[in-house]
């Protein structure tokens, strides 16, 4: 018999509760990959959904970014008031002050933005400074400081911390080598690292974001679509590895197997026509009713039944 316990009173009256919530479970359906502790019919459902679509991995060529760990925050990370500060001192500033989105400030389909902003310069491992190809630090910093001397004179204050720190890159004042910078100025879809349900927004605007959330570059709205659908909630309720809280944690190594519709783009077209009219206003109260139009879409492109529509709508992920 199997339960799973969602709050720690249940505990408390282990044997009622075991009676009330627990359901018999077939020890063949426990893989050896891991075990999926679910209703059998749920356990049909995904094999279904596993089997009706490209595995979303596949579907975006292995494209999934973690956002920037800086090793430091307090000297990369600073609010609109400091970044005014610098490019006032500086013009030339705002080349290296990009906005900065935390997985904490993403929800479904909207960001709400806290105003931060990164200081963002990659490493000369990634890109060429006029400091790069110095030989000692000393010399690179003046040239740094020549460059971008409102930026260098506000990084400095933190130099010991900065030069402690494992992330960084060539030089102190530069961010970890990291392949994908340029990723992070192109449309993309955005999520968080920690989440209780499928929260996915996309972004135009060249957000940077931190590690607490992933990135994966496209303009496909249809896919976001299906990310932020209620078959979806039940891919990760019923997929995903449940955290203390009830969260989750859709990192790349359990993402890539979520199963994509491949369809033809005739049966996008609608699908994309809703996700934009959301996107024009995510606060509209009309959102509620383009999404219900937009999951009983999907639910046509993954040939569900009533039962097993019955099965998403019933359970209470969103």
């Amino acid at each position: 018999r199997t339960a799973t316990f969602t709050d720690s009173e249940g505990l408390e009256t282990l044997e009622r509760t075991l009676e009330a919530i627990s359901f018999p479970m077939s020890v063949k359906a426990l893989k050896a990959e891991g075990w999926a502790l679910e209703q059998p019919e749920v356990l049909r459902l995904m094999e279904k959904l596993r089997n009706s679509g490209t595995p979303l991995g596949e579907y975006v060529d292995g494209r999934f970014y973690y956002g920037i760990k800086t090793g430091l925050n307090e000297a990369f990370v600073i609010d609109g008031e400091t970044r005014e500060r610098l490019i006032t001192e500086d013009p030339k500033s705002t080349e290296l002050i990009k906005p900065w989105l935390r997985g904490k400030d993403i929800k479904r389909w909207k960001a709400e933005w806290a105003g931060l902003y990164l200081i963002t310069i990659p490493s000369s491992v990634n890109r060429e400074w006029s400091w790069s190809e110095e030989k000692t630090e000393h010399k690179a910093l003046t040239v740094f400081r020549d460059s971008y001397p409102a930026i260098a004179d506000h990084l400095i204050q933190w130099k010991d911390k900065l030069k402690a720190r494992d992330d960084q890159g060539k030089f102190w004042w530069e961010l970890r080598s990291c392949a994908y910078y340029k990723e992070f100025e192109q449309p993309k879809i955005v999520y968080p690292n920690i989440t209780r349900t499928n929260v996915f927004t996309f972004d135009t605007s060249g957000w940077f974001t931190n590690q607490k959330c992933f990135i994966i570059p496209t303009n496909d709205q249809y896919l976001l679509a299906i990310l932020n659908s209620k078959v979806a909630s039940e891919w990760f309720a019923a997929t995903l590895p449940l955290l203390r809280g009830g969260f989750y944690e859709p990192s790349a190594v359990f993402m890539k197997d979520f199963p994509v519709p491949s369809v033809a783009d005739t049966q996008k077209t609608p699908i994309v026509n809703l996700v934009q009219q959301i996107l024009a206003d995510p606060d509209s109260p009309d959102v509620p009713r383009l999404e219900a139009e937009i999951n009983r879409l999907v639910y046509d492109l993954y040939d569900l039944t009533p039962e097993e529509i019955r099965i998403v709508e019933g359970n209470h992920h969103v």
